[in-house]
């Protein structure tokens, strides 16, 4: 497919479920220099907001059915937005999909090659983080924008337990000159390009996400958001590949052993929870404060990360409160591609999950911290 999926809206955005003053609202498109060359020749790629991918919901209610439509959908995409000017900078590192970069904001226009905006739409860092997709993973990416939408910025989920999210972007380089392009994050060290299309094995299947394994607790409930989507049927177009980017909010260091040792606030956790049905014995009660209130939080959306570890905590560099604990965390959790979202409407689900996960995190192994922390197991 050759096409850029992006089913924009042109609905008014107070219709939005999500405020208008919210990161994931602020921009329409953006530009990157730096990104891309062409023969020597720097070329700066214009992306526009994409639509997310819904995901099935999961469950552990087995062939019960639920009736919750409401917030499946993806977000109405913001339309006539301010647009973005971005320079990339440095490499911060790669992972199961991608690349994250630095970026440095040039300015904020009316329009892609438009005039300044005296008043941006929200106070906006110097610098921000870019996610550069794989070629073969743009769904992934989708997908992990469609759990960005579920944190919203008015329940004080993204800037207090997540990163800020200003959306998902893509660039199509069906336009492009036919001379072979140099995408910056898709090379490698050793000058390698990564691979644009899956091996004849993996084609019909690539870049599966956990709602499409066979045999896992999902259900679709009727729901058309996730079918419908056009990212459901994409596969990668070796002779177009399709360039993906989630832009998100600036944050510090990811968690180490030396923060678990020396910061005792991040791994000391106060006998009351936000949940009522969580354990109260002593037993359940592990010196990991910061990080089970973050599974706390995420549990209060719905949403199981399944792969909290240490290298997906990131040092918070702002201080906003959460509502739910009445303080700031001082981390934010990222990567999202793999997380799962049950139904609040489920009572069986809503009372298993949140104790499942928590239990994970403060009784297995609760004198030392869990090993799956430290290691790459969802």
């Amino acid at each position: 497919m050759a096409t850029t999926p992006a089913k924009s809206s042109t609905e008014p955005d107070e219709e939005c479920p999500i405020g208008s003053k919210t990161a994931l609202l602020a921009f329409s498109s953006m530009t990157i220099h730096g990104l891309a060359s062409c023969e020597g020749k720097p070329i700066p790629f214009v992306f526009h907001r994409s639509t997310s991918f819904p995901s099935r919901r999961f469950t552990a209610a087995g062939r019960m059915a639920c009736d919750d439509m409401e917030g499946w959908d993806s977000m109405s995409l913001p339309v006539g937005k301010p647009h973005l000017e971005l320079e990339l900078g440095k490499c911060l590192g790669d992972g199961r999909i991608g690349f994250a970069y630095v970026a440095r904001v040039v300015a904020v226009l009316d329009r892609p090659g438009g005039a300044p905006v005296s008043n941006p739409p929200l106070e906006l860092s110097t610098e921000l983080v870019l996610k550069f997709v794989r070629p073969t993973n743009c769904r992934s990416l989708a997908r992990e924008s469609w759990f960005y939408e579920r944190l919203p910025e008015a329940e004080g989920f993204q800037g207090a337990v997540v990163p800020l999210c200003y959306g998902f972007f893509t660039a199509s380089t069906i336009s492009l000159p036919g001379a072979p392009l140099d995408i910056k994050p898709w090379i490698d060290k050793n000058g390698e390009h990564v691979p644009v299309d899956f091996p004849e094995g993996q084609r019909e299947y690539g870049d599966e996400l956990p709602d499409e394994y066979p045999f896992n607790q999902y259900r679709d409930d009727g729901r058309t958001c996730r079918t419908e989507s056009p990212w459901c049927e994409w596969r990668p177009d070796p002779k177009h590949p399709l360039l993906g980017v989630l832009a998100l909010e600036k944050l510090g260091e990811t968690y180490s052993h030396e923060t678990f040792e020396t910061d005792p606030k991040s791994r000391r956790v106060h006998p009351s929870s936000p949940f009522p049905h969580a354990p109260s014995d002593t037993r359940f009660i592990s010196r990991r404060k910061d990080l089970v209130d973050l599974i706390d939080d995420l549990s209060a959306a719905t949403i199981k990360h399944r792969d909290f570890k240490f290298n997906n905590v990131v040092r918070a560099l702002t201080n906003v409160v959460c509502p739910r604990h009445g303080h700031a965390h001082q981390w934010r959790v990222i990567d999202f591609d793999l997380s799962e979202r049950w139904s609040k409407k489920m009572t069986l689900d809503n009372d298993y999950f949140p104790q499942l996960i928590r239990y994970q995190y403060t009784q297995y192994n609760y004198e030392d911290f869990p090993v799956m922390f430290w290691t790459s197991l969802p």
